[in-house]
């Protein structure tokens, strides 16, 4: 039985584990001449060789638990939801991320400078007598100068001139 011994490497640790119930089991160090024994979800020390279980698959145990791949799992699908949402968000126009990119897509929008030196007028809401002639300016209205009509250009349809079969052909000078 010595011979067995010495062929199994004696001082094995055993590393943490996770039991069935999920509980953490701190690893322990095995004395001269003991080695891990159990499976992946119980390990104790012992001196059988066919209890033995080796510091690789313990590992094997560690890396391939159900508890670990779905944590893995999980932590993938949390992921994808996540940068599938900031995607989504930014390509919806409902999503207030969306909004924010288009509000800083437009130039920036001051306060907005008056083109006339004019006081604005109120709207009128009562009714015009044709006979009383034109009404007197609002108080605080002080008239500015006025300037002659400027030449007005004359307006031409936008695009080329279209095309009348029925016209005579314009005449050209040889």
């Amino acid at each position: 039985q010595l011979a067995s011994l010495s062929a199994v490497s004696a001082d094995e640790d055993c590393l943490w584990y996770l039991d069935k119930d999920g509980s953490w089991h701190h690893s322990f160090d095995c004395n001269f001449f003991t080695f891990c024994c159990g499976d992946c979800y119980h390990r104790y020390c012992c001196s059988d060789p066919l209890k033995l279980i080796t510091e690789r698959q313990q590992k094997h145990c560690l890396a391939f638990s159900p508890k670990t791949i779905a944590g893995i799992a999980s932590a993938v699908v949390l992921f994808v939801a996540i940068v599938t949402t900031i995607i989504c968000c930014f390509m919806c126009s409902c999503c207030y991320l969306y909004q924010r990119r288009q509000h800083m897509r437009t130039p920036f929008q001051g306060q907005e400078i008056p083109l006339s030196s004019y006081p604005e007028q109120p709207p009128f809401t009562y009714a015009v007598d044709p006979k009383a002639g034109p009404a007197p300016p609002p108080p605080g209205f002080a008239p500015g100068a006025m300037y002659p009509p400027t030449a007005q250009y004359p307006m031409y349809p936008a695009g080329p001139p279209l095309y009348n079969p029925a016209a005579p052909p314009p005449y050209l000078p040889p």
